[in-house]
């Protein structure tokens, strides 16, 4: 109860209860009106049914719009607003001309395509699944000569990041969904304010609402940390017309130094990711680490969209000139981006994940948080077993969200009765984010498989081939399968009222 009182009167909660008053005002208007001209009804039921209209023949996946087509006519008037809110991102003119101009400014000096041509040259079905991401995020790249370590949990990837930080000479980017003040964010931020002494030039990014009640005081206010720019994704706003930034969130996280060195996965700064307090259990996260030439795609990633929120034009260029390149492990990469229209054309992390999992030959393992699944991915997933192809999923044992557990859980029947293995980390919670396949290809970073995370949120990840990692993360997977229990089709049965909770929200999965 007192966890509810504070949410409630939090600045998240105070501000969806104006929203939702905001809402329900105009709700109030528009039948108020209608009930006083028979012309206003018969504009509003046309609008609904044109909006109807325009749902069913838009190109969106057939379980987004089935959806929306239920919010529109299951609560008239209101549902159009809802839609017209927060049915796809839309940026201003003046941002999408930013954006143009941003990338082009990013693809002045031109890509390298020698890491392309030498992976055609080794191995030209690889080249063909890279092609794929590279058509799915026009901004990335391949990359070779670069060194990867994959960390199976926070602790030991934070002991290397402070390391580094330890010896930033141009720049330091950081860019997270949550920053909580305590052990792991003091550790970090003593050593941004002596490189900000020093000169380095530091910026962090933020999200409005995962830093929501979490956040730093230091981050709080301008020059809280001395020589540190600070910049919020997206704040958080009751005003109608801010509702579309809103519904998309800067979920990466990403630590960059000198573009020499970039980090990424499923750690956030928070002291439950390196196991420094409890929550939901043991904590099970992994992350990785990219040193040579990869590191600048992660550059790519992070100054595009900060040049876009902060409003900053500066000297691009500069931050690419990264100075003597490391040696290679002999691997591939390409780190990419996901998230809304119109940044993105196309949905990154699905069509990545699929790739993979369509692509499969001899096995594909799983790692997730949350599994709100549409049909694409789960009959990939059934179609993979058919082929033959070992498929293994892991999910939490402790949720951190109950009703998501209950969606979580509802997709096991159809994944088991396909043939798909189902364990649940028993120990507790599970928060990786890496799948990885056939001993040569593998994705590391922060897209869960539930919608918002695949359709609304700001992502990112890193596609690897032939990399000495892509065998660290089958260990990984293995050590952490030896600590779940496989799930069986009587153990999969929701109870009475669960599965009434499921029924009643499955309809809105697409919007969670």
């Amino acid at each position: 109860m007192k966890r509810i009182i504070r949410l409630l009167f939090s600045r998240l909660g105070v501000t969806a209860m104006i929203v939702a008053a905001e809402l329900a005002l105009l709700s109030v208007v528009l039948l108020r009106l209608s009930a006083y001209s028979v012309y206003f009804l018969i504009a509003l039921v046309a609008v609904n049914l044109l909006a109807f209209v325009g749902v069913v023949n838009s190109n969106d996946n057939p379980e987004y719009k089935l959806t929306w087509m239920g919010v529109i006519l299951l609560v008239p008037f209101l549902g159009l607003v809802i839609y017209v809110l927060f049915h796809r991102h839309v940026m201003s003119a003046r941002d999408v001309k930013r954006l143009s101009e941003v990338r082009d400014e990013l693809d002045r000096g031109g890509r390298d395509v020698g890491a392309f041509t030498s992976l055609a040259e080794r191995d030209i079905g690889a080249a063909g699944k890279a092609m794929a991401i590279l058509d799915i995020d026009e901004t990335a790249e391949v990359f070779s000569g670069t060194e990867a370590r994959y960390y199976p949990s926070g602790e030991a990837m934070y002991a290397d990041m402070l390391s580094d930080l330890d010896g930033a000479k141009k720049y330091v980017f950081l860019e997270y969904f949550i920053i909580e003040d305590g052990e792991m964010w003091r550790g970090i931020a003593e050593r941004l304010a002596e490189l900000g002494k020093r000169g380095v030039d530091v910026r962090v990014m933020y999200d409005d609402i995962g830093c929501m009640g979490k956040l730093p005081r230091e981050l709080t206010r301008e020059g809280g940390i001395p020589g540190v720019k600070v910049c919020r994704f997206a704040r958080v706003s009751a005003d109608l017309r801010n509702m579309r930034r809103n519904n998309n969130r800067d979920h990466r996280k990403l630590c960059i130094i000198d573009g020499r060195v970039a980090y990424t996965g499923g750690v956030n700064i928070a002291d439950e990711y390196i196991g420094r307090c409890e929550r939901f259990g043991v904590w099970k996260d992994s992350g990785i680490r990219l040193e040579g030439s990869a590191a600048l795609g992660a550059v790519r990633l992070f100054l595009e969209l900060w040049e876009l929120a902060a409003q900053e034009r500066g000297e691009i260029k500069e931050f690419f000139d990264t100075g003597a390149p490391v040696s290679s492990d002999g691997g591939y990469y390409i780190p990419f981006g996901s998230g809304p229209y119109p940044m993105y054309t196309k949905q990154s992390g699905k069509r990545a994940i699929v790739d993979i999992i369509n692509q499969s030959q001899r096995y594909v393992y799983i790692m997730t948080p949350y599994l709100i699944i549409d049909y694409d991915l789960t009959e990939a997933l059934r179609g993979a077993v058919c082929r033959g192809v070992e498929v293994k999923l892991i999910t939490p044992g402790v949720p951190d969200k109950p009703i998501v557990k209950v969606m979580t859980k509802g997709a096991y029947p159809y994944l088991l009765d396909g043939g798909v293995e189902v364990y649940e980390y028993t120990p507790g919670f599970l928060h990786s984010k890496a799948v990885v396949s056939d001993d040569q290809y593998a994705l590391v970073g922060t897209i869960n498989l539930d919608y918002r995370s695949l359709v609304h949120h700001l992502e990112d990840a890193v596609w690897i081939y032939a990399s000495p990692v892509v065998a660290d993360i089958r260990r990984d997977f293995l050590d952490t399968l030896s600590s779940s229990h496989r799930m069986t089709g009587e153990e999969a049965r929701l109870g009475p009222f669960a599965k009434l909770v499921r029924c009643m929200i499955r309809i809105f999965a697409p919007l969670l």
